[in-house]
C-alpha cells in the first residue's frame, strides 16, 4: 500500500485546492436509474479498484491536490468488498478533506463494522433515495430503519438521506434505444450542470466530470463507436500526473469546455422508471 506524504510537510502549503474529488469504488450498480450521470444503469464493465489500486492512484495526487470534499461512490460502492479498507486509505491520503461515502444503502447490512469505521475516519454516510415506486419504497424503508438504528447506537455518526430523485434531470436524449448527446452552447450547459464541480479521479488521471470519465465504458457496452455525434467526448484529454501546476490550476478554474455542448442547457425533470427493474430507455 502506498504511504501518503506527511501532512506536516511544509511543501503541502503549495497544494492546489479544488471543490471536490470523486472516486469510483465500483462501476456497476444494483439499481437501474435511467439518465444516471455516471451511466451506472447500463451496468458497464470495469474492474473494481483494490486497495492497492486506489493507493497507487491517490499517491500520484494526494501531495498536489487538496479537495474540500472527497466522495467515495459509484456505481454502488458497497459492491466493493474492501469498502472498509478503502475508507481508511482515503482518509490517510486526504486527511483534511470532508470525506463522504455515497450509496443507495441496499447493502449496508453486509457491513456491520461500517459505523465504527465512519466514526474513526470522520466520514459522512450519504444514502440516496432513487424513487417513489411502491416496491422500491418498501425496500428503501428497510434501509432507513437500519441507518436510524445506527444513529441511535453510534452517537456522533454522520448520516444524511439524500432525496436524489427530486433533482433527477435528463442527461442525454434517447434515439432508437441509444443515448445520444444534445447540441447546445457549452456556456449554457455548464450553467445548469449539476456535476460542474464533480472532478473524477479515474484510471489515475483527472476528468472534468463523470459523463466524460466513464464514456469509454458506455461506448464499449452499447457499441456507440460509429456515432459521430459523440466525437467531442472521444476527443477529450484527461489531466495526467505529469501536468504542471499551472495546467492543473487551469483545469480546475476553467468552466465551460467544448464537451459541455453535448449536455443539456436546460434542467429537464426526468422521472425514471422503477430503479429495481431494468427497462427500455426512454
Amino acid at each position: 500500500m502506498s504511504v501518503p506524504r506527511d501532512p506536516s510537510n511544509q511543501g503541502d502549503q503549495a497544494m492546489i485546492a479544488l471543490p471536490a474529488l470523486e472516486y469510483h469504488l465500483a462501476h456497476g450498480c444494483n439499481l437501474s436509474c435511467q439518465q444516471c450521470s455516471h451511466y451506472s444503469n447500463f451496468h458497464v464493465a470495469g474492474k473494481m479498484p483494490t486497495v492497492e489500486d486506489a493507493g497507487a492512484d491517490y499517491a500520484n495526487w494526494s501531495h498536489r491536490l487538496k479537495p474540500r470534499r472527497f466522495a467515495l461512490l459509484g456505481g454502488e460502492p458497497l459492491l466493493n468488498p474492501q469498502i472498509l479498507q478503502h475508507i481508511r486509505l482515503t482518509r490517510q491520503h486526504w486527511p483534511d478533506s470532508e470525506l463522504m461515502l455515497v450509496t443507495n444503502g441496499f447493502f449496508l447490512h453486509r457491513f456491520p463494522d461500517l459505523p465504527a469505521i465512519l466514526l474513526e475516519t470522520n466520514c459522512r454516510l450519504e444514502v440516496s433515495q432513487h424513487g417513489t415506486h411502491d416496491d422500491y419504497v418498501k425496500r428503501f424503508r428497510e434501509v432507513k430503519h437500519l441507518v436510524w438504528r445506527w444513529r441511535e447506537d453510534h452517537p456522533g455518526i454522520q448520516i444524511k438521506i439524500r432525496q436524489s430523485h427530486r433533482g433527477w434531470m435528463r442527461q442525454y436524449k434517447v434515439e432508437n434505444g441509444k443515448p445520444m448527446p444534445f447540441d447546445t452552447k457549452p456556456e449554457a450547459a455548464f450553467k445548469v450542470c449539476m456535476q460542474k464541480t464533480c472532478t473524477q479521479l479515474h484510471r489515475g488521471v483527472l476528468w472534468k466530470c463523470p459523463a466524460l470519465a466513464y464514456f469509454a465504458q458506455l461506448e464499449a457496452k452499447l457499441k456507440l463507436q460509429n456515432l459521430p455525434q459523440w466525437q467531442l467526448f472521444r476527443d477529450y484529454k484527461a489531466i495526467a500526473t505529469n501536468a504542471s501546476d499551472d495546467e492543473l490550476r487551469t483545469f480546475i478554474e476553467t468552466k465551460a469546455i467544448p464537451q459541455c455542448g453535448l449536455c443539456p442547457s436546460r434542467r429537464t425533470k426526468f422521472v425514471h422508471p422503477n430503479p429495481l427493474q431494468r427497462s427500455a430507455l426512454k
